[in-house]
């Protein structure tokens, strides 16, 4: 179960030829379930459950993320992402730690992570401070099948590349 604190966010970039039209996103994995078994902890959510731009985030992630984003930007998003995600035959993320290696405040980790049905190893770099661990990962969606959100031939697109960032707290 997670611990008070634990969070997953994911910053999603705006690309195209009228990218300045268009706003980068936060997302937030609402409802985070935290298993820890000895390899590292496990991490749950379901995407139908991904709070899409809250505007307390946004404000917190400074000026690339300063714009207002409306109630019916925010629905757009949404059924846009659960159709690239195909989040019915898929719904949910899982990201299973394989191993950790290092000692101290800073770790190389591996894991497991499946999205969109796709199973897939990540390295990336934990900073622990006791019971605490945070660290951020870059994620190409093409990597798991999916498409990026693109309209009208590219002129407004999102990257491929998308940045998790994590704190989780050990109970």
């Amino acid at each position: 179960m997670p611990a008070a604190g634990d969070e997953l966010r994911i910053l999603v970039f705006r690309a195209g030829a009228a990218a300045r039209l268009g706003h980068n996103h936060v997302l937030r994995a609402a409802g985070l379930r935290v298993d820890w078994p000895a390899e590292g902890p496990v991490l749950r959510f379901r995407l139908d459950a991904l709070e899409i731009d809250p505007p307390a985030l946004r404000g917190s992630l400074g000026p690339a993320f300063a714009s207002a984003v409306d109630d019916a930007a925010r629905a757009g998003t949404r059924a846009n992402l659960l159709k690239a995600l195909d989040a019915a035959a898929h719904p949910e993320v899982v990201v299973r730690t394989l191993q950790q290696l290092g000692e101290g405040g800073r770790r190389a980790v591996e894991a497991e992570v499946t999205l969109h049905g796709v199973t897939r190893r990540q390295w990336f770099v934990a900073a622990v401070d006791g019971g605490r661990a945070h660290g951020e990962v870059v994620v190409r969606q093409s990597e798991f099948g999916i498409q990026p959100f693109t309209v009208l031939g590219g002129l407004l697109a999102v990257q491929d590349a998308v940045v998790v960032q994590f704190e989780l707290a050990q109970p």
